[in-house]
């Protein structure tokens, strides 16, 4: 080959690793919006977990407790 052909041949090669990086650049791109998506449903669901359970251990309010049958023997 010529020395014009190989800078051809070079120049496509760098024009193709060109394309390859913007595409991974891309797909990194939306891996990275799609953790984040997952982080905030994660951070969701957990603030529903620990309400629904800090719900259940303090039990019902005072005003729905039932209250203690008084005994005959006083």
């Amino acid at each position: 080959m010529s020395l014009y052909g190989d800078a051809i041949a070079a120049m496509r090669r760098v024009v193709l690793i060109d394309e390859r990086v913007i595409r991974a650049t891309d797909q990194l791109r939306d891996v990275s919006a799609e953790v984040q998506s997952l982080r905030d449903r994660v951070s969701r669901l957990e603030g529903m977990i620990t309400g629904l359970t800090a719900r259940e251990t303090a039990g019902p309010p005072s005003a729905q407790r039932r209250k203690l049958p008084r005994s005959d023997n006083t």
